[in-house]
């Protein structure tokens, strides 16, 4: 059997995951695992968790909730040999999707033990790593004010809801952006460093996780009617042909925006301050792909 840990969020998916944990193990350890299921209490604490079960010398730690979840366990891997394995059990999964796992945490679990370990670049938003983008804009003023206990019991039907809500008050100011080449300036950016966003949306779609770059994504448009038009052109994957987005790959980028905008970093509020550095972790993460 291959020692690994489990690290699960009790509140993540609407709190509706934790019902499947025990199919989960079983899953799990029918594939040649010894699990330790491990809980958080609190926002943060994956990450230590995962540094402890490492130095403890399990071989793989899995983390089953949402995409915050994922970051933190990866953050406590970083520079190890132990591969995080995702089992989606969050609002939107996104992280799975680009790893070609199943959205449902059964499927995804009886997949693991044939998974191939790769090599995945972790990106630092300042000091904090980050596995998919960083992005600011209205989408991070909309996750800055919306209210958890209304996500868990609702999911993405809450933040889209918030999201109406915002879309008629945002005052969109301006954000810079500067990497290789000149400046950038706009209403929105992300640096990606996978294709999707939000979903299955694909904000980004030549972005990979192992090619030393991010793909920085720039919306220029101002004002409700823009922003509709550019999140209905994200829909149809048609957003690349509007004059007002611009694509270009980077190593790193700064950003710079007015104090007080906020900043998400995949899925979560980041708490940094401006200009803000963006570029390559120097450790090493693995993690288990679809076969």
């Amino acid at each position: 059997m291959r020692r690994a840990a489990l690290i699960y969020n009790p509140k993540s998916g609407r709190q509706r995951h934790a019902a499947k944990l025990s199919a989960v193990l079983s899953c799990l350890e029918a594939g040649g695992f010894a699990v330790e299921a491990v809980p958080t209490a609190f926002r943060g604490q994956a990450t230590e968790l995962a540094r402890e079960r490492a130095a403890a010398g399990v071989e793989v730690v899995f983390s089953y909730g949402g995409d915050g979840t994922a970051r933190e366990v990866a953050a406590g891997l970083l520079g190890t040999e132990v591969a995080l394995g995702v089992l989606p059990g969050g609002t939107a999964n996104v992280l799975p999707r680009a790893l070609g796992l199943p959205r449902d945490p059964l499927a995804a679990a009886e997949l693991m033990s044939l998974c191939r370990r790769i090599g995945f670049d972790v990106g630092l938003a300042g000091e904090v790593p980050f596995l998919m983008m960083v992005s600011v804009g209205l989408d991070a003023h909309v996750l800055a004010r919306l209210d958890e206990t209304l996500k868990w019991r609702f999911g993405t039907a809450a933040v889209a809801w918030q999201g109406w809500r915002e879309w008629w008050h945002y005052g969109y100011p301006e954000v810079v952006v500067s990497g290789e080449g000149e400046p950038l300036a706009g209403t929105f950016a992300a640096i990606a460093n996978i294709p999707y966003y939000a979903g299955a949306f694909r904000l980004a779609p030549e972005a990979r996780p192992d090619d030393g770059l991010f793909d920085l994504v720039v919306f220029s448009g101002r004002g409700r009617g823009s922003t509709l038009a550019f999140a209905a052109s994200l829909l149809r994957a048609r957003h690349l042909g509007r004059r007002d987005v611009v694509v270009r790959q980077v190593r790193e980028a700064v950003l710079e925006a007015p104090s007080g905008l906020c900043v998400q970093v995949d899925g979560d509020v980041c708490l940094a301050s401006f200009p803000l550095t963006v570029q390559r972790s120097t450790r090493e993460l693995i993690v288990l792909a679809r076969p």
